[in-house]
């Protein structure tokens, strides 16, 4: 006898497996906010990781730039208001005036998307020292929250400057 096809137990087995996908994937994207917080909570790694590799690698203490990101208290938004000031924390108004760098995003009005560190009011800076280990806001470590109407997603930056999320199921 010649079977051709899946047994009833393989195709269970496939069943619950795309059941266990569906049940812990797609609440994490249900909609446009959790898809927003997400893709700016990921945008932001990078820029932290870009300002600790740039810290780390501009090691002279009289090279003028800060190796810090600022998060406004006006507009959801984050970056460096002055290269080379790190004490002007400050964005220039109107918004449109403000140039971004590798480091600075602007979050576009109609995501409601917020940021804070260790849930403190902004303007927070999270900067980093010539060993990549945070300072301003973030010293000793610290948790920045990248807020959703949905979703409050968590990035951790521990002490010794390992960046990094813990996402429970």
């Amino acid at each position: 006898m010649n079977n051709k096809g899946f047994s009833l137990i393989e195709l269970i087995v496939v069943i619950i497996l795309i059941s266990i996908l569906a049940v812990s994937v797609a609440p994490k994207f249900d909609g446009t906010e959790s898809y927003e917080a997400h893709t700016h909570r990921a945008q932001l790694i990078s820029a932290l990781r870009l300002t600790q590799q740039r810290a780390m690698q501009q090691t002279n203490s009289t090279d003028g730039f800060c190796h810090q990101i600022v998060f406004d208290d006006v507009a959801s938004r984050y970056g460096i208001p002055d290269r080379v000031d790190c004490s002007n924390t400050v964005f220039p108004l109107p918004l449109a005036d403000w140039v971004a760098d590798g480091t600075g995003h602007l979050v576009d009005s109609r995501y409601q998307v917020s940021f804070d560190v260790n849930g403190l009011a902004n303007p927070q800076t999270v900067g980093f020292d010539w060993m990549g280990r945070p300072t301003g806001s973030c010293i000793g470590g610290c948790e920045i929250n990248v807020t959703s109407s949905t979703h409050v997603l968590k990035i951790t930056i521990e002490p010794e400057g390992y960046i990094h999320v813990f996402d429970l199921p």
